[in-house]
């Protein structure tokens, strides 16, 4: 039986990495795609993409607290075209040549090769990091200075097509609820011929039932309405194909778990403090207001959800918002091994590598004149292992970046 990613990644230091970047080419109908994934080495008979791809990202966005939307994964790859193999359609020795390059569907798929179940036959365990459309609009598409790579900007699959899509679009729309909204939008085939849409995936944190979607402007990016209406309580992403729409300080369990054997760095450890909001009002509405019930930085926030306009409810959810705004969370970030199959909002446990004084331990043994070691030093108060919240993942150069949130 193969071995899992993460049963190589915890046995094995010596890992071999494997990767494949594929595309399935926009017909020149604009609408359709190829019916099946091409892998790009084979299509331009050009190797080594090891070092292709540059960075993969994302994150919570507004990171200063806890508002909006899953900031999702934009890839940035660079692909061997000294010959023109990767220009746009118009060069007829571009793989893209009878197709569409701007819209044209691309997944990077990494993982490490198991070569220890059946060394005579080794086989690549992959998971898929990233996959989204190419973005020819955007001005980091470009040929690099020297004229040999061609760089491209790719935008996630949620994202671009939120930003393609505005109000007017989806016609008239009926339903009153932020979970009835978001599936009546997504349930349709701009949406479902790309990921899978299921009522039973959609869970706000705060469910308005008199939501009005008539408080926007026909010419709303449908972006911009699922941030707005979000505001404090829910995230959306994309994984593995399927639309999640969900509240935000529920994590995924993963079983990962770090050590120091897998820690390389640890840094930018913050108390939270930043992140704490202990009085919210709602835009315009002085009598609509949350006050924690302990004050310690008397900062605020002020919320506009246009489409509840419903003032029990516009109360009801600075409540809900503000019972999880008040409490303090540690952050730090921590970098590991890339590891490709961790994501945000998963729970991760951790040990926290610590600082060993210079003079505490004399190979292995208590310095001299000393009863007893001396204990780890740190300047942070970090407890020594325990469960944290992924906020935000960021793959580059062979490693992976972790910004680790407290579970309080």
């Amino acid at each position: 039986m193969t071995l899992t990613l993460q049963q190589i990644y915890e046995r094995y230091s010596n890992r071999e990495f494997a990767r494949v970047v594929e595309i399935k080419r926009l017909n020149q109908d604009g609408v359709t795609y190829e019916n099946d994934w091409q892998n790009v080495e084979d299509l331009s008979g050009l190797k080594l993409l090891d070092k292709a791809v540059k960075s993969i990202s994302s994150n919570i966005a507004n990171s200063n607290y806890n508002f909006g939307i899953v900031t999702v994964k934009n890839l940035k790859i660079s692909l061997l075209s000294k010959n023109g193999q990767f220009d746009d359609e118009n060069n007829s020795t571009s793989v893209f040549n009878g197709f569409l390059r701007h819209g044209t569907l691309i997944r990077v798929r990494d993982g490490y090769i198991d070569k220890y179940s059946n060394p005579s036959a080794p086989q690549a365990v992959l998971n898929t990091v990233f996959e989204g459309f190419i973005d020819d609009t955007s001005s980091s598409t470009k040929v690099d200075d020297k004229n040999i790579l061609q760089d491209f900007l790719c935008i996630d699959l949620l994202a671009f097509l939120l930003k393609k899509y505005t109000l007017a679009d989806m016609g008239v729309l009926t339903s009153t609820t932020i979970d009835d909204l978001i599936f009546e939008i997504l349930n349709r085939s701009e949406f479902t011929n790309f990921f899978t849409v299921s009522a039973a995936n959609i869970n706000a944190g705060y469910n308005a039932t008199s939501f009005d979607v008539t408080q926007y402007e026909n010419q709303t990016q449908l972006y911009t309405l699922f941030e707005n209406i979000s505001l404090g309580h829910s995230f959306f992403y994309v994984r593995d194909n399927v639309f999640y729409y969900t509240n935000n300080s529920i994590g995924i369990s993963n079983t990962l778990e770090i050590d120091y054997k897998k820690a390389i760095k640890l840094s930018f450890y913050t108390d939270g403090a930043s992140n704490v909001f202990e009085r919210l009002f709602w835009y315009d509405q002085p009598t609509i207001t949350y006050t924690s019930p302990t004050i310690k930085y008397n900062k605020g926030k002020t919320i506009n959800i246009e489409g509840i306009t419903d003032n029990t409810q516009r109360q009801n959810l600075l409540d809900f918002v503000g019972a999880k705004l008040r409490i303090q969370r540690q952050e730090f970030k921590l970098t590991i091994p890339y590891y490709m199959n961790v994501n945000i909002m998963d729970t991760i446990f951790v040990k926290i590598p610590q600082i060993i004084p210079d003079d505490a331990l004399i190979w292995g043994y208590p310095a001299w004149g000393q009863k007893r070691w001396r204990k780890a030093i740190q300047a942070s108060n970090i407890a020594s292992s325990g469960n944290w919240l992924v906020r935000e993942v960021k793959h580059n150069a062979f490693k992976t970046q972790l910004t680790l949130q407290q579970i309080v």
